[in-house]
């Protein structure tokens, strides 16, 4: 009986053993040694902070176990530089971390608590600034009179008129190269005629002209179509002064009228 318990006794230290080898060789095997970062900068302050996030993500990640990595602890990270958008995160066995990352387009900002909050072209808050200065130099646009909500840095920002905001950013962006070379600010300004709706928007283009939007809310993308096709359609002395509106007509559409021959406001 002795004989047969150590008999027992070494064949269970021969397992705990193995078992300890395995892992250990597992270990070695599956063992993080490699964070591959690809990064899509837009700015000189996003290539900076792709220096800073590569970094960091190695010191932390590189020598951990492969297979028991929690991908949600490097999106944590990633969470912390707001500017970039996380297209692509994976374990690359048997050793690499591999992210895809993207520079979200700065676009919007909105004065408050006496700073700039920056918005990028899906409506996500980005951070605050003391100037409405762009990354990729210049200013965003301005949005006026809106009460907009921003929470934390990565989040939607939400408030009354602000869908409508986004919409006609979308239709500028898609038509011209960079929506802040042509639209200056939006202002949300209250109207005198309630058959004209509650508020109206008005677009401040760079070179001088302005737009009057009234009923926002309503055919707001096929108005910001109507507004670009009109200001595609003036001279370069045209777009210096005066102004033209967008209306809602009886018959359910709208109608684009050119007031330049009314002093400005």
């Amino acid at each position: 009986m002795k004989r047969k318990g150590k008999i027992l006794l070494t064949t269970a230290i021969g397992l705990v053993l193995l078992i300890a080898v395995i892992a250990a060789a597992l270990n070695a095997v599956f063992t993080v040694t490699d964070v591959t970062v690809r990064f899509s900068a837009l700015s000189e302050e996003g290539i900076a902070d792709s220096y800073t996030l590569q970094a960091e993500l190695e010191e932390k990640f590189v020598g951990s176990s492969t297979t028991f990595l929690d991908l949600d602890e490097v999106a944590e990270i990633v969470g912390k530089y707001p500017a970039f958008r996380l297209e692509e995160l994976k374990k690359d066995f048997p050793r690499t971390l591999a992210l895809s990352l993207s520079e979200r387009k700065e676009t919007c900002a909105f004065f408050r608590n006496g700073r700039y909050a920056v918005l990028d072209d899906e409506g996500l808050f980005l951070y605050e600034k003391d100037q409405n200065v762009n990354r990729r130099h210049g200013e965003n646009v301005l949005l006026e009179g809106f009460s907009l909500t921003a929470g934390e840095p990565g989040t939607a920002v939400t408030g009354e008129y602000f869908k409508e905001v986004l919409i006609i950013c979308n239709v500028f962006a898609e038509r011209l190269d960079d929506i802040r070379a042509n639209l200056t600010s939006i202002r949300l300004i209250p109207t005198d005629n309630a058959i004209e709706g509650k508020y109206f928007f008005r677009l401040h283009l760079k070179e001088g002209v302005y737009v009057d939007v009234y009923d926002p809310e309503h055919l707001t993308e096929g108005k910001a179509m109507a507004v670009l096709d009109k200001y595609l359609s003036l001279s370069d002395a045209e777009r210096l002064y005066g102004f033209y509106d967008v209306v809602d007509s009886v018959d359910g559409g709208f109608t684009v009228s050119d007031h330049r021959d009314k002093p400005p406001f």
